[in-house]
């Protein structure tokens, strides 16, 4: 999953100093089923006693700090969870966990993707589920989706697109277990840009599912 910065810091308190980035930043890399089982889509918490070492990652930080910074708290506590949530279900190592999210990030432009099918950032401009939906078929090459939230009046903002990597996390492929939280055929959701904010108080989010 990539998040847009600016529909997450208009529905949570973000540390907005510098403003949070004008492009879709990674949320994680998440080990996931296929389908769903019990409810859930993805593995989680599967070694809490490997905690990660900020050592094995120094060489990726300038890449991390741009490309997966943290919303709400600082960067190296963003990766820490997410390690400890997702990469420790991974079967890859803490450089290797990190370095394929990356490596995956850069497979796709979302920002520029969505913005070839006419999808960008406004605080007036609604778009149409179907919109967005085709804007990222066509752009990836792959089923995607996406999920929305909804900000204290009622906006539906668009807030994460998640896409789908085979099992050894390294391809994107066709996702099979769809779901559109709180985007479901939608007709008027916003892709808010910077300034569209609640507070001015917290810090920065691909989370890619991956398929096992």
């Amino acid at each position: 999953a990539q998040q847009w910065p600016d529909s997450y810091c208009s529905t949570h308190k973000c540390l907005v100093k510098p403003p949070p980035p004008s492009h879709f930043t990674i949320h994680g890399l998440w080990p996931s089923y296929n389908k769903l089982i019990d409810g859930k889509m993805w593995l989680e918490d599967c070694n809490k006693e490997d905690p990660l070492d900020p050592t094995q990652i120094q060489d990726l930080e300038k890449q991390l700090d741009q490309k997966w910074p943290s919303l709400k708290q600082t960067n190296l506590e963003f990766w820490s969870l997410e390690w400890k949530k997702h990469g420790t279900c991974s079967n890859l190592g803490q450089h290797a966990y990190f370095e394929a999210a990356l490596a995956l990030e850069r497979l796709t432009n979302l920002t520029k993707i969505l913005a070839d099918g006419g999808v960008g950032p406004s605080d007036v401009k609604t778009y149409t589920f179907r919109e967005i939906s085709d804007a990222l078929a066509r752009g990836t090459g792959f089923r995607t989706y996406f999920k929305c939230s909804k900000n204290k009046a009622g906006d539906t903002l668009l807030s994460e697109v998640r896409q789908c990597v085979d099992r050894y996390g390294e391809k994107l492929i066709n996702c099979t277990a769809l779901s559109f939280d709180y985007c479901d055929n939608a007709d008027k959701i916003k892709m808010p840009q910077s300034g569209y904010m609640i507070s001015s108080s917290t810090s920065y989010n691909l989370a890619a599912t991956r398929s096992i």
